[in-house]
């Protein structure tokens, strides 16, 4: 049997007044003490909206009540707008890296100009299964991974500011990335990679070019870089939490290789990057013939040859900045066409 009820509340309670005292109290001890207080003002009505003269019995007298109380929830949460939400989501994450505020903007505008209505609804009305078509939105299983990331930090904030009563996006399973292997660049590919970065009007790209292939830092992270972050006594690569993607701070070792690579580049000071560096290093991978470009392929280069030279699975790791092994082991190690003898020319100081 379907429900509807209509509340006439006593005179001196409203919704907010009932439900700040309920909500400290036991579900059973909340039906309690609102069946005591309507005293009759709760109308139950049939589906047709006409008023039933059915006796209920215990559980569905429960039943109704259990609605009366997630209806008082609802009605005593303030009615936050969802791109209001947003922007005060935004605020609070103003000393988070500008890429990570740039997304968490980009994506919610990109929901609110795509949904009508969703930037004026009220962030405490929205349900899981409102979260599941935003999250559908992405046409691939990582932007529907994003989605989902961005979202459950939103009504997270949201959650934590009592503008909802939980977060919707926690009760959503978005598909993960489906994680393909990545095969690490050949010695010839390197050859022509390295070679093409030491002609003259690549040369400004070599510095960033030696910390991605030697040292395993990350595209991202290799932006954030200084020529003041390497401690070139302590032989050590310093990437602090406000250099990193997971936000912890991390020592890679500067292997003599990268050394000398950086020597031979020129020791600058500042930025690591030189100015227009995604247009630069897009122009030296063309000219290289490495284009398309597989995506984080230097990374897993690093890993993949240190892995076969040094069989250091726990110093790599750490390098790499990973919490656990298994994605390392997983994602990470591609053997395939690599050889000790290969490895071992790779961490040779001129090889390349």
């Amino acid at each position: 049997m379907k429900f509807s009820f209509h509340i006439t509340w006593p005179e001196g309670y409203d919704a907010r007044s009932v439900w700040n005292v309920h909500k400290q109290f036991s579900i059973m001890e909340r039906c309690t003490h609102l069946f005591i207080l309507l005293d009759g003002g709760l109308t139950i009505r049939n589906k047709t909206g006409d008023v039933s003269d059915k006796v209920l019995n215990m559980n569905e007298l429960l039943r109704v009540l259990k609605l009366a109380l997630e209806l008082l929830e609802v009605r005593s949460l303030p009615e936050v707008r969802f791109d209001e939400a947003v922007e005060a989501c935004i605020d609070a994450k103003r000393g988070r890296r500008p890429r990570t505020v740039t997304e968490i903007r980009g994506i919610c505008g990109r929901l609110m100009r795509r949904v009508p209505g969703l930037a004026g609804r009220a962030v405490s009305t929205m349900v899981r299964s409102d979260c599941v078509k935003l999250v559908q939105m992405g046409s691939t299983p990582r932007q529907q991974h994003k989605l989902r990331v961005i979202l459950h930090g939103v009504f997270e904030y949201c959650r934590r500011q009592e503008w909802c009563a939980g977060n919707p996006v926690s009760l959503v399973a978005a598909p993960l990335p489906a994680e393909g292997e990545i095969i690490p660049l050949s010695w010839e590919e390197l050859v022509q990679l390295t070679s093409t970065a030491r002609l003259p009007e690549h040369r400004a790209c070599m510095p960033a070019l030696g910390l991605m292939l030697w040292a395993g830092i990350r595209p991202a992270e290799v932006t954030r870089l200084c020529w003041a972050d390497i401690d070139w006594e302590e032989s050590v690569i310093v990437l602090r939490p406000a250099h990193s993607k997971t936000g912890g701070c991390r020592h890679v070792p500067l292997h003599d290789v990268l050394r000398r690579w950086l020597q031979g580049a020129g020791i600058g000071q500042g930025n690591i990057c030189p100015a227009n560096w995604q247009r630069r290093w897009h122009a030296l991978r063309l000219a290289a013939g490495l284009v398309p470009w597989r995506q984080d392929v230097l990374r897993h280069t690093y890993a993949s040859y240190h892995a076969k030279h040094f069989h250091d699975f726990a110093g790599l790791q750490e390098s790499m900045g990973h919490r656990s092994a298994h994605l390392l082991r997983t994602r990470y190690l591609s053997m395939r066409g690599l050889t000790a003898a290969t490895a071992r020319r790779f961490w040779q100081p001129g090889a390349l």
